[in-house]
C-alpha cells in the first residue's frame, strides 16, 4: 500500500511538471508571435548640404530617446559634402509608427576667418516609419538666412533610384 502511494505521488510530479511545461511553451509561442508582429523596417539617414556658403563640421542626431549619434568631419569630409556629396550618419531598424527625429548640424561659413562663430542649425520632428526609408539632413542657406549669415536644416525623405 505504501508503495501505491509513492507511485500516485509520483503521477502527481509528473502531471505537475507537464503542466509547467506546457505553460512556458505557451508563454513562448506568444512571445514568438509578438516579435513577429513588430517588424523592424530599415531607417537611413544621410547628411548633406545644399550651400556653398557653411562648411559642415560636426553633426549629433537622435532617434527616439535612444542614445545619439555624433559624427566629426575631417577637412576632406567637410569639401565632399559642400561639393553635394551625402554622408550616411546612421542606420537604424526600428518598428513602424512615428519616431522622433532630433538632430543639429554644427557649421562655419566657407570664408570664415580665425574669429568667425560657428552656427548650430537643428531640427526636432516626427517621422513616420512604415517601410524602409532614407532620409536626408541638408544644410540650407538661402534668402533671408543666407542674408543675416545663418543657415537651416531640412529634412528630405527619399528612396534611391536604380
Amino acid at each position: 500500500m505504501a508503495f501505491k502511494s509513492v507511485s500516485l505521488f509520483s503521477d502527481d510530479f509528473d502531471t505537475a511538471r507537464v503542466k509547467i511545461d506546457a505553460l512556458n511553451l505557451y508563454a513562448s509561442i506568444q512571445h514568438l508571435k509578438r516579435d513577429a508582429e513588430t517588424v523592424l523596417k530599415p531607417i537611413h539617414i544621410y547628411v548633406g548640404s545644399q550651400t556653398d556658403a557653411f562648411v559642415v563640421q560636426a553633426a549629433k542626431i537622435q532617434i527616439d530617446d535612444n542614445a545619439p549619434v555624433r559624427y566629426v568631419y575631417s577637412e576632406m569630409e567637410s569639401h565632399v559634402l559642400l561639393e553635394g556629396g551625402l554622408h550616411e550618419i546612421g542606420r537604424f531598424n526600428l518598428p513602424a509608427g512615428d519616431h522622433r527625429i532630433r538632430a543639429e548640424i554644427v557649421a562655419l561659413a566657407s570664408n570664415a576667418g580665425p574669429s568667425t562663430k560657428r552656427i548650430f542649425p537643428s531640427i526636432d520632428q516626427y517621422v513616420k516609419v512604415d517601410d524602409e526609408i532614407h532620409i536626408e539632413l541638408s544644410l540650407l542657406s538661402d534668402g533671408l538666412k543666407k542674408m543675416l549669415g545663418g543657415a537651416e536644416l531640412v529634412v528630405s525623405d527619399w528612396r534611391p533610384s536604380l
